[in-house]
């Protein structure tokens, strides 16, 4: 059995440079499934001219397209074209994890012009505000295609919004060999110590972590390539801009920074996706406790527990967030200790390895039980 992944560009650059350095979650589980054995490759974008700006026209079509009915026309005609299907034709399965890919493969595979089972990902796929003609839509496009979440609330939510579509649980993991521990205790930082938030989603509230900010605080460093207003930034707050497909801050960088933080906060706006996840996992794989926002989205609450391996607080709440950091830099001890909680949980549950045994269990599924 032959399978393939199919990913936004920049991968194939990231695994050429640094995979054996770097961390490998943001993989799925490609690196460890390829040195394990099986048949796999990778596929960006870029190979199916998906990177080349459409005309004027196309332009207005797609845009009109996704905010009619949710389907990415553009990446549907350029999957479609006679060379990209033949190459797709070879595999017997496709892992996909962009929503413009995993749509128009759907809608190629329901017309009868991809072959290979799909393995599609979704991420924030339908929200509270998409209308009730694209919920059609994916009904029907998405009838034999199984979608699978990286959060246990969004698969609820979005089996209620689809009934009729196969909808499954995919937990992530991060590669805890890349995010450990630091010896070094942060309150030996050159600068002092700071706070670190980060992240570029757009759920990202980082207006009321700004107003939550107090001046006897600790300097607060905040990653993100999102847009914050200069006049509302406080003079103990530094913000660095950051974006990982453009590697504008290497993750060698962001280690450093995770691990000489205090603890780590992440701001979150209420949603029933799986936001900050990612960061979340990777400041736990740090033994960093972390305060994030008690978002609908909380992917696993069984393992993501308040004041066992985290803290989580009211969304949009400035006094929750306040006696959350506060509680935090009052007891370094009780900080510490939920930073090694929070180790343990990734190491156990939540890591790449987990996933990557999960990814490959899907990939060699019997078609009739995918």
């Amino acid at each position: 059995m032959t399978f393939a992944y199919l990913f936004k560009s920049g991968r194939k650059e990231r695994l050429g440079n640094d995979t054996a350095d770097g961390p490998t979650e943001f993989f799925f589980g490609y690196p460890q499934l390829r040195e394990s054995g099986l048949d796999i490759d990778l596929w960006q974008d870029n190979d199916f001219g998906l990177d080349k700006s459409p005309s004027r026209l196309w332009r207005a079509v797609n845009h009109l397209a996704w905010a009619v009915l949710g389907l990415p026309l553009w990446a549907t005609y350029r999957l479609a074209w006679r060379d990209a299907r033949a190459l797709l034709q070879r595999y017997d399965a496709i892992f996909v994890t962009t929503n413009a890919f995993g749509i128009a493969l759907a809608v190629l595979k329901r017309l009868g012009l991809c072959r290979p089972r799909l393995i599609f990902v979704a991420m924030g796929l339908v929200d509270f505000a998409t209308p009730k003609r694209i919920l059609l839509m994916y009904r029907t496009v998405f009838r034999h295609v199984p979608v699978l979440s990286l959060g246990r609330p969004e698969v609820a939510y979005l089996k209620d919004r689809l009934p009729g579509v196969a909808i499954d649980y995919l937990p992530f993991g991060v590669d805890t060999r890349f995010w450990q521990p630091t010896g070094t205790a942060p309150e030996t930082a050159p600068d002092g110590p700071y706070v670190l938030s980060i992240g570029n989603d757009r759920h990202r509230d980082y207006a009321t972590l700004l107003r939550a900010w107090k001046q006897d605080y600790p300097r607060l460093t905040i990653v993100t390539k999102r847009r914050i207003p200069a006049a509302s930034i406080p003079t103990n707050v530094a913000v660095i801009s950051g974006d990982w497909h453009r590697q504008m801050l290497s993750d060698e960088r962001i280690r450093i920074l995770m691990q000489g933080a205090l603890f780590v906060v992440l701001p979150i706006l209420d949603t029933i996706q799986p936001s900050g996840q990612s960061a979340c996992l990777q400041a736990m794989a740090c033994g960093k406790a972390v305060i994030i926002s008690d978002i609908k989205g909380i992917w696993d609450r069984d393992l993501i527990r308040d004041d066992e391996n985290c803290l989580l607080v009211p969304p949009g709440s400035i006094a929750g967030l306040q006696a959350s950091i506060e509680r935090s830099l009052g007891d370094p001890a009780a900080c510490a200790r939920l930073g090694a909680k929070a180790r343990q949980t990734v190491e156990r549950e939540l890591n790449i390895d987990a996933l990557s045994t999960r990814v490959a269990h899907l990939l060699n599924a019997n078609p009739a039980s995918s």
